[in-house]
């Protein structure tokens, strides 16, 4: 199933699964694009916590995506 995420920041990513989500997201990021997925989330996860004082949950896909949504970061 394909689904549209709408980012906070005005971006888009299109993407058939959490994880297709979390590799679209590395790939077309400025500051992790040639980490893995799992240091992706990692690092991602703790500039949120940063900005905004929100855990992000990098314990699976899935759970780094409802947690993105839950924050407020996926609308």
């Amino acid at each position: 199933m394909i689904k549209t995420y709408n980012l906070l920041d005005g971006g888009t990513i299109t993407a058939t699964s959490p994880e297709d989500f979390v590799t679209k997201h590395r790939e077309g990021s400025r500051f992790d694009s040639e980490c893995t997925n799992q240091e992706f989330m990692q690092n991602f996860a703790r500039r949120y916590r940063e900005l905004h004082g929100v855990d992000i949950d990098t314990g699976s896909f899935e759970s780094f995506v409802n947690s993105l949504t839950a924050a407020g970061y996926i609308l």
